[in-house]
């Protein structure tokens, strides 16, 4: 089990490691009121504002569990596909992988192809713990689950959040490569060691099956979704859905505009009672902070709110 907040200093002896400091105490401080009110424990990892963008990273220790988080993983896998030209947006799933839905790989991105209900939530029990190759995954499967419904409950068009989405998308990377899943997106993305299957799940790889040491996780989201990079100055440019509120989901993130950048973040929960129970969340918020907290829990909608704002709170409710 994990102590309340776990983390590392790094001195850096300048001003802006020192406001850097302040808002790691505030994060932290937010969290471990968090964890008191859930009534579980969890670590949190911040990287914050150094010398040179977000590259003061305070992390706790060891892999945590990704869970759902994992999805920003396989959907930058498979831009890294379009923009070389080797998969496009409008290809259809049906031409990539035969027998499937008449659905998009945009609309498997924004969870908008209308596929539903999501089936994952049943079978997922059975594949927990299930041993397989690195590189294995068990979306073929969902294939053919998706494959036997006759009909199809969600509106094509509007966002209804859905494993099976990505999924599929692990198998479309898998055809068009000709290479495992996370083989491919490991070498694509430039992952390292520091991003790996789970071994709890990683038989649902794609969608929620890897499990990342903190810093490196901090790493792949300040490079791939942070102020400097193509997504995090233009989100809109890539596939996106409306879900409310004015927030969007995207490559594998939900987001929302905020100042002159925008914001990013992600929960993912794992809900197997007297199995398996693990939380996460990564966020973005541009040049103040990005994080990665995990936790020993399945929490409630209610509780992923309270997080969302108390970590809010700690960025914004100091220096700026």
């Amino acid at each position: 089990m994990w102590r309340r907040v776990l983390s590392v200093v790094f001195c850096v002896l300048t001003a802006s490691a020192a406001v850097a400091d302040d808002a790691h105490v505030r994060l932290t401080a937010a969290f471990d009121a968090w964890l008191a009110k859930a009534d579980t424990q969890g670590q949190i990892a911040t990287a914050l504002p150094g010398p040179d963008g977000l590259d003061l990273v305070r992390t706790g220790s060891g892999m945590v569990e990704l869970a759902s988080v994992s999805k920003s993983v396989t959907a930058l896998c498979v831009l890294d596909l379009v923009e070389a030209g080797r998969l496009d947006w409008s290809d259809r799933l049906a031409d990539l992988l035969g027998q499937a839905p008449d659905v998009t790989v945009a609309q498997l991105i924004t969870h908008s192809g209308g596929l539903a209900p999501d089936n994952t939530q049943g079978v997922m029990a059975l594949w927990l713990n299930r041993a397989t190759p690195d590189s294995a995954h068990f979306s073929a499967q969902v294939l053919r689950i998706v494959n036997a419904r006759t009909t199809q409950e969600a509106t094509p068009g509007t966002y209804h959040y859905n494993n099976e989405n990505y999924a599929l998308l692990g198998l479309v990377i898998e055809a068009v490569t000709g290479t495992p899943y996370l083989d491919h997106c490991r070498a694509a993305l430039d992952l390292g060691d520091g991003i790996a299957a789970s071994p709890h799940a990683m038989a649902m790889q794609p969608w929620g099956g890897l499990m990342a040491e903190p810093a490196a996780h901090l790493a792949f989201l300040h490079r791939h979704f942070g102020p400097d990079s193509a997504v995090g100055q233009d989100p809109f440019a890539y596939p996106h859905v409306p879900t409310g509120g004015g927030a969007y989901y995207g490559l594998g993130m939900a987001f929302r505009a905020h100042g002159d950048g925008h914001n990013f973040w992600h929960f993912g929960a794992w809900c197997f009672p007297d199995r398996f129970n693990q939380g996460s969340f990564a966020v973005i918020w541009q040049d103040k902070a990005a994080a990665l907290a995990a936790y020993d829990a399945c929490v409630s909608r209610d509780m992923m709110f309270d997080l969302d704002a108390a970590l809010v709170g700690a960025v914004y409710g100091g220096v700026q």
